[in-house]
């Protein structure tokens, strides 16, 4: 298992889509504040998929690196953390 923090590096595509939810009002400012609290925290990762729920938005990951922003309504896949 990976240990560290998350690798938050994104690509313009994965940026746009969190701005647009956030735009949009399905992502809210203390979930993505919760957000940045988890994400600079130092934890183990599995080293398959994962996925946090933060309440009006989910992430999705691999290890390290973070893979995408999901809806609530969306389901996620990965060991939940």
């Amino acid at each position: 298992m990976p240990f560290g923090r998350l690798n938050l590096i994104a690509s313009k595509k994965k940026v746009e889509k969190l701005l647009d939810r956030i735009r949009t009002r399905e992502i809210t400012v203390d979930d993505l504040m919760a957000f940045n609290d988890w994400a600079q925290q130092a934890r183990e990762y599995p080293d398959g998929a994962w996925c946090k729920d933060f309440g009006t938005f989910k992430v999705v990951g691999k290890g390290l690196n973070l893979d995408t922003f999901l809806a609530q309504r969306q389901s996620c896949w990965g060991q939940q953390l």
